[in-house]
């Protein structure tokens, strides 16, 4: 009998859609954080120095795969040729503090972890480097249905090893943050106690800026904040370094704006303000990038007469638009369902975050088809 199944993956591959494969087991580590932020590094960087140790290896890796320069080169060449620094030290001065704590407790040199901390710079400027795929689920509270925020995280696979939350005490504040991320980032997505949550979409064909505030910055910038207005004024407000789509869920409402150098433009979903989806495709801006703009004239088209074919996008525009009783559970049903390839072998985490009496952050260590939801709380007070 003739085996088939290489055709059809085949023909998956060039229609674009991810191939199927097992993922290695992953085990999920959260790890508590407390005091000042050089403390709280310093607790990140002591608790994950093998883990953190292992992925500067790789990122050295990858970075003289996509550069064809030593680490040492690259990051002075790339801090030279930007301001972030500067930004993040006006805007978050006291994550550039618990950025030095992580090195400190890790035993790395500050500048590596500094630029470890611009994954979506690094795309921005660097072109030539691994562009991987999210998907954002957000739906506002529905009578006794509390607000949903859920994001499968896609990022290179040299990343994966080893999934993590921190689960951060402010002192000052009593706020209290559930980070996801990876050992030696100060963030990728998450949510606070203050029924804050927030996911984010890369979206290179935006405008960057080497000036303003990077994507991990501003994500805990977000996540600082006492509730989700002034979440959203802080979004407004800063500058930011490239393009990106924030998510931002609240006890009543959900919003998403397209930020990039030049401005920050809200989505509007076609089911209204109660729900919003995005992936990593420009919907609302027109701040686009240069070489993207160059792009399009060349092939024939103004910029925002492209269209872009994403089927995760289209996926979970169906999935929510048919549905008027969408929840968490759904919501964990669609970005685990194969069928609508949302998520795929690239996904290193999946977040559920609920924002109801008690809130609660479901996370799977890899594509939710292969593993389980595992619950992650605040702790008590």
């Amino acid at each position: 009998m003739i085996n088939l199944r290489p055709l059809v993956l085949f023909a998956a591959w060039l229609a674009g859609f991810p191939l199927p494969a097992q993922q290695a087991p992953r085990t999920l580590r959260v790890v508590d954080l407390s005091g000042t932020p050089y403390e709280r590094g310093v607790q990140h960087g002591k608790a994950l120095a093998v883990e953190i140790r292992a992925l500067v290896v790789l990122f050295e890796q990858d970075l003289a795969t996509t550069t064809g320069q030593s680490t040492g080169e690259f990051v002075q060449r790339f801090l030279q040729q930007t301001q972030y620094d500067a930004a993040i030290r006006r805007v978050t001065p006291g994550l550039l503090d618990e950025v030095r704590g992580i090195a400190a407790g890790a035993g790395q040199p500050f500048d590596t972890m500094l630029v470890y901390q611009l994954i979506d710079e690094l795309w921005a400027q660097a072109p030539s480097m691994a562009r991987e795929k999210c998907t954002t689920v957000a739906l506002a509270r529905r009578g006794d249905r509390p607000t949903v925020v859920a994001q499968n995280l896609d990022i290179p696979q040299w990343m994966h090893a080893h999934p993590t939350v921190l689960r951060i005490q402010h002192s000052d504040t009593g706020l209290q943050e559930l980070v996801v991320t990876l050992p030696g980032l100060i963030g990728a997505m998450g949510m606070n106690s203050g029924k804050v949550a927030v996911c984010v979409n890369t979206i290179l064909q935006l405008a960057a800026r080497r000036d303003g505030l990077p994507v991990a910055f501003v994500v805990r910038g977000l996540l600082a904040q006492p509730d989700d207005a002034a979440a959203r004024a802080f979004l407004l407000r800063v500058q930011h370094a490239c393009g990106q789509a924030y998510t931002i869920g609240g006890p009543e409402t959900v919003t998403c704006h397209e930020a990039s150098a030049n401005k920050a433009v809200p989505f509007v979903s076609p089911c209204g303000p109660a729900r919003v989806w995005h992936t990593n495709h420009p919907v609302a801006s027109d701040d686009f990038a240069p070489s993207f703009v160059a792009a399009a004239k060349k092939g024939g088209k103004e910029p925002g007469a492209v269209r872009f074919g994403c089927t995760r996008f289209a996926a979970v525009e169906k999935g929510l638009t048919t549905n008027e009783a969408a929840t968490a559970e759904q919501c964990m049903a669609l970005l685990a369902d194969p069928q609508h390839r949302v998520c795929n072998t690239s996904t290193y985490i999946c977040a559920v975050m609920t924002l109801g009496e008690q809130p609660e952050l479901r996370i799977t260590p890899g594509a939710p088809d292969q593993a389980v939801f595992e619950t992650v709380r605040f702790a008590a007070r």
